[in-house]
């Protein structure tokens, strides 16, 4: 939708300003055409500030360089303009679209941090397993896009990719899902639940089909394995949960 508004808003400037490229000068027009070109692409990003650049650049040439309402272009000046007017949309895409992922994982930093303080919070008060168990379960949920998750005691049934301590995924076949990190694989993923060297269960994350998981996003779901033993050791016996 930005980028189909970019086009023709950029477009339409070009065609307005036909009537004042006299006195405008052709290196002002372009001015003006990289502002709306910088506005799509930080609205946009990258695919947005791409397409209005290439529609900027065909209607400078048409509107402005001579010879007019033609898309040959007669002097090398205004060819390097119109290169300039693409390359900046390139730039510009590329810049919003880091910005844009250093936003969400500054959020996704802020998010973690949350989860897991209201899980130590429950810890702290001296929750057994029955007690932390909703709270933690609903934080990975939240934090990993989870259709499902569950507690097992340790008596897997059944061998899954582990979630490591830094947050890596044990297995090498992974599918990786653009801007959201690595996905986990369909039949779950699974995090040991472990209490002063002893081996209490494990978590299995179920994940939904299209979300990816970034590193620190399954450091969390490590830290609140963690914060799930502590709680599991005051219980006895321990028992599944979902």
């Amino acid at each position: 939708m930005v980028a189909g508004a970019g086009v023709g808003i950029v477009i339409a400037v070009a065609g307005l300003l036909v009537s004042i490229r006299d006195w405008l000068g052709n290196s002002n027009v372009a001015l003006v055409l990289v502002v709306v070109i910088v506005g799509a692409a930080i609205l946009g990003g990258r695919l947005a500030g791409v397409l209005t650049a290439i529609a900027a650049a065909f209607a400078f040439d048409y509107f402005h360089t001579q010879p007019f309402y033609n898309l040959r272009i007669s002097d090398r000046e205004d060819i390097i303009t119109a290169v300039l007017l693409l390359v900046v949309g390139v730039a510009v895409g590329e810049l919003a679209v880091r910005r844009a992922a250093s936003r969400r994982e500054v959020q996704m930093h802020a998010q973690g941090a949350s989860r897991l303080e209201e899980v130590a919070a429950v810890v702290a008060a001296g929750a057994n397993l029955d007690e932390a168990w909703p709270v933690v379960r609903h934080a990975l949920i939240d934090q990993l896009n989870l259709s499902d998750c569950r507690f097992e005691p340790y008596a897997p049934t059944s061998a899954l990719t582990t979630i490591e301590r830094n947050g890596q995924l044990s297995s090498h076949h992974l599918d990786w899902v653009p801007g959201g990190g690595f996905a986990l694989p369909q039949e779950g993923v699974a995090v040991p639940v472990v209490h002063q060297g002893r081996a209490l269960g494990r978590l299995v994350l179920v994940p939904q089909k299209g979300h990816g998981t970034t590193k620190p996003q399954r450091r969390v779901a490590v830290a609140l394995a963690d914060q799930l033993a502590v709680a599991a050791a005051r219980t006895s016996p321990l028992h599944s949960l979902h």
